[in-house]
């Protein structure tokens, strides 16, 4: 069934209500400038999230199993390295220093619950 000329919807002029407005066009050096700066930013982040596992050995870390512990999870005790998560007690000679002054431990699969693989220590002071 077709209608009369007279009662076909007129064409579109604007938008309708109860839909989205257009969005505002960005100038194309704008656009370049913006997209430019997304991708130096997304390339300057990536080599912080590297390097925060750059320093752990192969064998302790596969890159997500080691992670830095406070002074308060570690208690020295006589000669050695006390976690008072696990219970596991380590030498303070099979203890290697970390090189940001910190104490780091790597787990297995990195649950704080589970077996130390390696622990790190800062350089005792006495």
């Amino acid at each position: 069934m077709t209608y009369p000329r007279s009662y076909r919807t007129p064409p579109s002029t604007g938008p309708r209500p109860g839909h989205a407005r257009p969005r505002l066009a960005l100038p194309r050096t704008i656009q370049r400038a913006l997209g430019l700066a997304l991708c130096l930013s997304a390339v300057a982040l990536v080599p912080r999230l590297a390097r925060s596992h750059e320093w752990y050995p192969a064998y302790c870390c596969s890159g997500q199993d080691c992670y830095e512990v406070g002074p308060e999870d570690v208690e020295f005790v006589g000669q050695g390295y006390f976690i008072k998560a696990t219970g596991e007690y380590f030498p303070r000679d099979a203890v290697p220093e970390s090189p940001d002054g910190k104490f780091h431990r790597c787990s297995i699969q990195g649950k704080r619950e589970a077996r130390t693989l390696c622990l790190f220590a800062p350089t005792p002071a006495f």
